[in-house]
């Protein structure tokens, strides 16, 4: 037993001279996920804005079309505004994952330290008791072979192992340092990027200037602007009607042969049969409300549906059946969704032609196309190119989309996608 006393003490030694297990410290996975899907965010409203600049620069050189450039000063602002508040959110998230480092070095540099002390410990004993402990006495003192042999093992394991954490906690340590160094760049970067948008916004503040003096031009003739809004809506009601009627004549085409001895003739609205194939393009439609891409790959909504003031001429009052996109010159139209064509040509006196696609129960409207791609009877598919839009006598590109349920307006942006 008392020869055995020294090998127990050496397994002893060597086992808390391994210490704990090294720490598995978190990879801050949540806030490098939020950071990823802002920077995405980011580098959609980059695009957004340098599009709009580009807008602007053509709609600068009309002056007669000062609400226009309004619309789109309005809505870059906007974007500039929520670029400014997604660069904020995206360093403080990359500040939350640099103080997540900072831990883990901290932690892996503490055990570097205290792994050192334990050697400096053990090279002191060792020579303070060097008569008498030293290792081929040790070794020597040993009963018979096969102890020498298991002591001789036991220095080795001892010595490999302080070896192996060494280099393990040494190469933790530099990995963690040098993710450190990455972080504080990326840090550095987006401070930049931050200057540059908040020097963006400076420049968009003069451009508020100019708006405001866009405003000001435009309550000088706020008469003349009220009978431009007057004629455009008699215009737009004009075709509403014949629209409508068209929808109508398609509608009776498909309706139930079922009519209720109740219903008023001259207020009933007939309800559409759907076949098989049509149900399932109806039933997509609507599963896809809000999800709808744009007729149009880019462009700026500047009229919103419906009644409204505007939001800053507050005496006038604009309407509209759908939502009016300006885009850039020669930009192809596409269908929303999957459907058949049932309309396909010029329509009175509508500037350009138009589209009408039917999707089950569901109509969209494509007005202001210069050439088209399509004809009457054609099955679509979504995203499909059914024409180029026109551009008009102010020399600009501007779609008008309609959405209708059977003869009801629908509201386009309640439909497509707001990314």
């Amino acid at each position: 037993m008392k020869a055995l006393l020294p090998s127990l003490l050496l397994l002893l030694a060597v086992a808390l001279s391994l210490g704990p297990e090294p720490v598995a410290f978190g990879s801050g996975g949540n806030a490098s996920k939020k950071k990823k899907e802002l920077e995405e965010k980011k580098k959609k409203l980059q695009q957004e804005i340098e599009y709009k600049k580009k807008l602007l620069d053509e709609v600068k050189g009309n002056k007669s079309r000062s609400m226009l450039l309004l619309a789109i000063i309005n809505n870059k602002m906007k974007d500039q505004e929520d670029l400014i508040q997604t660069l904020n959110a995206e360093l403080n998230e990359l500040g939350v994952l640099i103080d997540q480092k900072k831990t883990e070095i901290r932690h892996a540099e503490d055990d570097l330290a205290r792994l050192k002390a334990e050697y400096a410990r053990m090279v002191i004993s060792a020579y303070k008791g060097r008569n008498a402990n030293d290792k081929l006495l040790f070794l020597f003192a040993s009963e018979d072979f096969g102890q020498a042999y298991k002591r001789l093992k036991y220095f080795e394991v001892y010595t490999h192992h302080r070896a192996l954490r060494a280099k393990e906690l040494a190469g933790q340590r530099d990995a963690l340092r040098e993710r450190m160094l990455e972080l504080e760049n990326k840090k550095s970067e987006q401070h930049s990027l931050l200057g540059q948008s908040e020097d963006e916004k400076r420049s968009l503040g003069k451009q508020k200037d100019e708006k405001e003096t866009l405003i000001g031009d435009l309550k000088k003739k706020e008469k003349e602007l009220k009978d431009e809004v007057k004629k455009k809506k008699e215009m737009a009601d004009k075709i509403k009607k014949q629209i409508d009627k068209l929808i109508e004549e398609e509608i009776r085409k498909y309706a139930t042969r079922e009519p209720d001895p109740k219903a008023d003739p001259k207020k009933k609205t007939p309800k559409i049969k759907l076949t098989p194939e049509e149900e399932l393009v109806n039933t997509g439609f609507e599963g896809n409300r809000g999800k709808l891409p744009w007729p149009v790959k880019e462009g700026v909504i500047v009229q919103h549906f419906g009644t409204y003031l505007h939001p800053e001429l507050k005496n006038i009052e604009l309407n509209s059946n759908g939502v009016d996109i300006t885009t850039n010159k020669g930009a192809g139209v596409r269908a929303v969704y999957d459907g058949e064509v049932v309309v396909a040509g010029s329509l009175g006196a509508v500037a350009g032609k138009v589209v009408i696609i039917k999707h089950g129960e569901y109509f969209t409207v494509y007005q202001g196309l210069e050439e088209l791609n399509v004809k009457k009877g054609d099955k679509v598919k979504t995203k499909q190119q059914i024409g180029i839009v026109i551009i008009n006598d102010n020399n600009e590109s501007e779609l008008h989309f309609e959405i209708y349920r059977g003869k009801s307006l629908q509201d386009p942006e309640h439909w497509i996608s707001r990314a």
